[in-house]
């Protein structure tokens, strides 16, 4: 087996690993090795690297692993690969803070993917924790693993943005930056990368000379190039820029993309733009090693006290606002403990745009510029500034493409820092806590199946299939009846009403509630007040008790093709239609109750496209419908909200005549494992794991047809057993980890801009 750059070795043999742990034993003992990296360290097994730090730890108790945990093919073993190694502390590449600074779309404001690889590097610059909650560009409050976090731990991480692989990121950044860019701008933009890296949560790890502008004359693998391409001039009289064509092997295809740039006077650092890179990264480096806000050790004091705040829809592009608290607060549930007795807060702004950026924060007072900026060899950050007003309510202002790191002076006992929620708002206290709530009652044995699911702001919910005429007794309690027990507020008043909200109280009085018809009934407690909860009781269905129908051109505008109601508020019907144009709506049998059109009589409201949204109302105005294809078409009635219902229609086949494959660490991110159509818009595959977590994707061969991974706005990219999750177009991989054994990977649409991924063991 050749799949790295040599013969791979088997780890699982007994005789491997005593040739790594007596290499490694006798290179800590006798040679005092502090720490040891491992090229590939994914072809080894999670137990073997753990268990080889423990045994070198006994020689050397602070002695540090890491290595490269890159996806390898499954070969049936735990790979010691980025996903599984989380919570070991043995660090793993983050190539997740690393792509989103060299593919540059951070430097360029016009890029489509600007905003999302903002927060790819705020996430990045918080350690990469997989548990961070980050209020990302698409306006949701997410955990970072939705992202592509995976860590747990700051020691997982190894923060870089270049090494002996590929080009450095003088190199990188020449093929992506924008091409007007002048050589101060360019050399600035490497400043900017470099300073991410150092001012990061994690471990960073430099490549010889990063911080002199190292280029490797464009090689991207000069493992056997030579000094001539390897050189590096501490004298720093040159960069190595331009001084040949890399070899043809690992270079030739882009030998005409390099020649159309190499020799651009924009291209070519001097002396004087190496000394300022140079200078600029041991202030980096200063501020880093003197100040242990930026070597946070644990992922609770990251997710504690570091706070962004040019966040959501309406955040500006190219700026990154992070602050690290370190000060008192009174309203906080844990005080902070004093790791650093200079300062109470730290801001890191990072602006790289092209024009000078101000961020106004709530709370912020008392900052400066660092004194080591303040004295900075870049005169340009020298022009940083805070201002304040009169509300204790600040602004930081920072020059186009620069880091500018401000911080509050702590002048003897520990004072007010700056809060990491001060703009995201304070983090959502979950009324209960860890303790589950359930509907206990006669509904379900008074047990404990009915748990509630917390949907945020304080709101619990859960619904019960529930029969017309019973009357049905019941509590809002914990398992144990004890930490959560709530039942009607007064004897008196035990009666709970359709849609009426019923304030509860901690009382021995149970609630009663007799349904109207046998139906879904959505149970609904406010818990914003977790002494004095609200319960709502309402039939979730939008339109129980009437049968509504699909009525038009395909059917004679009679009630052969009713909605189905599929719960959630949504109702479906598959169709088998020939192309054609055909008018419709939706109706009711006595076009009374229920009589949705198109919102108006222009022909744009009225048109129905597949796969987009059709927005209705209660009018007279036909909807028309276009096929272009004979086929089954599924058609989707959305009445989450009955005032403003919205149909789609789709293909039931929806990835239509494309070749849709399950792409990731199982298979080598290949095209052996296709979905195959199973009808009724269910797609399908076998796949055999070897147990551990692995990275996937399902896409198409082209990666851009079909590209369905996790959504930006999910709260994880884990895929659990048995669970179906929501798919969507991203670059964010999805995350599985299971038992060795043959799993079913099921996608079901209809929606193929979002179909749901359920994986069943076989």
């Amino acid at each position: 087996v050749r799949e790295t750059c040599c013969e791979d070795t088997e780890p699982r043999n007994v005789m491997m690993e005593k040739l790594m742990l007596d290499s490694l034993s006798m290179w800590a003992s006798e040679y005092k090795f502090d720490a040891f990296r491992f090229d590939i360290m994914s072809q080894s097994t999670k137990d073997s690297m753990v268990r080889l730090r423990e045994a070198i730890q006994a020689i050397d108790p602070d002695n540090y692993f890491y290595g490269e945990g890159w996806n390898k093919i499954d070969r049936g073993y735990e790979q010691a690969n980025q996903l599984n190694m989380a919570g070991t502390e043995i660090g793993t590449y983050n190539d997740r803070l690393r792509d989103a600074i060299r593919y540059g779309h951070i430097f360029n404001p016009d890029s489509d993917s600007a905003l999302y690889e903002q927060d790819r590097v705020k996430m990045g610059m918080a350690g990469t924790l997989a548990d961070f909650v980050l209020n990302t560009s698409g306006g949701r409050a997410t955990t970072a693993s939705a992202l592509g976090g995976y860590a747990k731990d700051p020691a997982d991480i190894i923060n870089y943005v270049s090494k002996h692989d590929n080009e450095t990121l003088w190199d990188q950044l020449n093929y992506v930056l924008p091409e007007s860019l002048t050589l101060h701008e360019r050399v600035r933009a490497q400043n900017a990368g470099m300073g991410i890296t150092l001012l990061s949560q994690g471990i960073p790890f430099l490549q010889m000379g990063g911080d002199m502008l190292r280029s490797k004359s464009m090689d991207r693998d000069s493992y056997d190039s030579g000094d001539w391409f390897n050189y590096v001039d501490f004298t720093m009289q040159t960069n190595n820029w331009n001084v040949g064509l890399p070899l043809a092997e690992k270079n030739e295809a882009r030998w005409s993309e390099m020649g159309q740039f190499v020799s651009s006077p924009e291209r070519a650092a001097s002396m004087t733009e190496i000394e300022l890179a140079a200078e600029v990264f041991k202030e980096f480096l200063t501020i880093r090693q003197t100040s242990p806000l930026f070597r946070l050790t644990t992922a609770e004091e990251i997710m504690q006290r570091v706070g962004f705040h040019n966040l959501g829809t309406r955040q500006q592009v190219g700026l990154i606002a992070m602050s690290i608290d370190d000060g008192y607060n009174s309203e906080a549930e844990t005080l902070l403990t004093d790791i650093d007795v200079n300062y109470d807060a730290v801001m890191v702004m990072v602006n790289t745009g092209y024009e000078e950026k101000t961020l106004s924060v709530n709370t912020a007072s008392g900052f400066m510029l660092h004194p080591v900026q303040q004295s900075s060899y870049d005169s340009t950050v020298r022009g940083a500034y805070f201002t304040e007003d009169q509300a204790g309510n600040g602004s930081f202002t920072v020059p186009a493409l620069t880091i500018a790191v401000f911080v509050k002076p702590q002048a003897g006992a520990q004072g007010y820092g700056l809060a990491s929620y001060a703009t995201a708002g304070a983090p959502d206290v979950v009324p209960y806590g860890d303790t589950p709530v359930y509907l206990r009652g006669s509904m379900n044995g008074w047990g404990t199946d009915g748990d509630f699911s917390y949907q945020g702001n304080g709101i619990y919910t859960v619904t019960a299939q529930l029969t017309a005429g019973n009357q049905y007794e019941f509590k809002f309690a914990s398992e144990d009846w004890a930490t959560v027990n709530f039942g009607a507020a007064n004897a008196s008043e035990t009666t709970v009403t359709e849609s009426v909200p019923v304030a509860l109280g901690t009382t021995n009085n149970n609630l009663f509630f007799t349904p109207a018809i046998d139906a879904t009934y959505l149970f609904t407690v406010d818990a914003s007040d977790p002494q004095a909860p609200v319960l709502t009781i309402e039939n979730e269905e939008p339109y129980a008790g009437t049968e509504v129908y699909l009525r038009g051109g395909f059917n004679g505008w009679g009630t052969d093709t009713p909605l189905l109601y599929q719960g959630g508020r949504q109702y479906q019907v598959a169709m088998s239609l020939a192309a054609g144009s055909y008018e419709f709506k939706v109706a009711s049998e006595d076009w009374a109750t229920v009589n949705l059109g198109a919102i108006s009589g222009a022909d744009d409201d009225k048109q129905v496209v597949p796969g987009e949204p059709a927005y209705l109302a209660a009018t007279n105005d036909n909807l028309v419908l276009t096929i272009e294809e004979d086929g089954d078409y599924v058609f989707v009635l959305d009445a989450t909200d009955k005032a403003e219902p919205v149909l789609k229609v789709f293909n039931e086949q929806f990835f239509g005549n494309t070749p849709v494959y399950l792409r990731g660490g199982m298979n080598g991110w290949g095209t052996d494992d296709e979905l195959i159509y199973q009808g009724a818009g269910v797609y399908a595959v076998d796949i055999t794991l070897g147990g551990g977590a692995t990275e996937f994707k399902v896409a198409s061969e082209d990666w851009a047809t079909v590209n369905l991974g996790n959504p930006d706005d999910a709260l994880t990219n884990t895929v659990e057993e048995g669970v179906g999750k929501v798919l969507g177009s991203s670059n964010n991989n999805l995350m599985i980890e299971l038992a060795a054994g043959t799993y079913e990977f099921r996608v079901t649409g209809p929606d193929a801009s979002q179909p749901i991924l359920t994986v069943i063991a076989k």
